[in-house]
């Protein structure tokens, strides 16, 4: 199995979703030894944002059904996966820019998805399922906009059916017992990865 695991933990190792993360791919490990698990470091990865004058350099690629060019690396990459990891904190009740930049660099037609006569999306990723891990300071309810961004965009385009969340929310709520929340997060881990 190939792991593809981004991550989105802008905070590097002070972060707690990143906390989260290596716990899941740890218990994902154990749980399938031959699993490989590549890591996209989005805090190091320098990812230009697609204006105008990048698309047009893109679709003039696109034209000529050329792949080659290493803006199309991160798709090819997605594609391969068994399993997506994302580990992105709630921020501003959605994630890090730097992920839309990741997800708009991954979303090219005739690559990561291909229409049909009709102009529907057919995904072409090999992936079954996803799971999105996230930490929030505050409660997430029914503001889930990150999460449910993901699902919408790599369920529509992508092809992946099948979608997992773990969150430890509330952390930075004064009297909130941090350590509990984080390990019931955890916790959910071993559900998730009987259903993968």
């Amino acid at each position: 199995m190939k792991v593809l695991f981004v991550n989105a933990c802008m905070r590097g190792e002070k972060s707690r979703t990143l906390e989260l993360c290596r716990d899941y791919l740890e218990k994902l490990q154990a749980a399938y030894p031959q699993a490989e698990i590549e890591e996209v470091d989005l805090t190091t990865l320098d990812i230009q944002v697609q204006d105008g004058a990048f698309i047009e350099r893109r679709d003039a690629f696109l034209r000529a059904g050329d792949f080659s060019d290493e803006m199309f690396n991160l798709a090819k990459q997605l594609i391969a996966a068994d399993h997506v990891v994302i580990g992105a904190p709630y921020w501003d009740l959605s994630f890090p820019a730097k992920l839309k930049m990741y997800l708009e660099r991954c979303s090219v037609d005739k690559l990561t998805f291909i229409y049909d006569d009709q102009g529907v999306p057919h995904g072409q990723c090999r992936a079954k399922a996803l799971t999105y891990i996230t930490t929030a300071g505050g409660y997430i309810g029914d503001m889930n906009f990150g999460f449910d961004y993901v699902k919408g965009l790599c369920s529509m385009l992508f092809g992946i059916r099948e979608f997992h969340f773990a969150a430890a929310d509330g952390i930075d709520i004064i009297g909130v017992d941090v350590a509990a929340r984080m390990a019931e997060a955890k916790s959910k881990f071993t559900e998730i990865l009987r259903e993968i």
